[in-house]
């Protein structure tokens, strides 16, 4: 008797299915915690006095991620630690010095005031040219593939930044780069 392709489709299709539920129910049995442990909550000390200051470092930066102890085997009940002491008040840490405004200037870096990166030369040189009628004495640097309308190099990040107010001034959209 031969095989209907209708009959044999259907019965790939229900193979499947069920395969599809067989392997939903397996994954929750695998990825569901099989028992739970109580925790154990602590409470928290009272706390004596003002919050202690957070730290201070002149430099900030990067700071060391804690790491997760051992955990407590599960047959391990916590034992309640006693209260803390009272610590004394104690004089409060000396504030570090102010840092100054602006950061020491790197030898030989001049910044230049960006007031567009173009594709095309064309476009860069109507935008120098736009700007030179402004009076300002813009110039075009090949940088990255792109056309970049620039104007002013500054051995002083503060002298650009006073061209930059100027031609924001003027409507352009600046970016000050090294």
């Amino acid at each position: 008797m031969p095989v209907r392709p209708v009959v044999a489709g259907l019965v790939f299709l229900g193979l499947f299915l069920v395969a599809i539920i067989v392997g939903y129910v397996a994954g929750q049995a695998f990825l569901s915690p099989t028992t739970t442990t109580p925790r154990a909550v602590r409470p928290e000390p009272p706390q004596a006095g003002p919050p202690p200051a957070p730290p201070s470092s002149p430099l900030p930066g990067p700071q060391p991620i804690p790491q997760p102890g051992p955990r407590p085997a599960p047959e391990q009940q916590p034992v309640p630690s006693p209260a803390p002491a009272p610590v004394p008040p104690s004089t409060p840490a000396p504030r570090p010095a102010p840092a100054p405004e602006t950061a020491p200037q790197p030898p030989g870096v001049l910044y230049r005031v960006q007031v567009g990166a173009y594709l095309r030369r064309e476009n860069a040189e109507a935008r120098a040219a736009e700007l030179r009628e402004k009076g300002f004495e813009a110039y075009i640097n090949l940088s990255g593939g792109l056309y970049k309308v620039q104007v002013g190099a500054f051995a002083d990040r503060d002298n650009a930044q006073r061209l930059a107010e100027d031609l924001r001034g003027a409507g352009y959209e600046v970016l000050i780069t090294p």
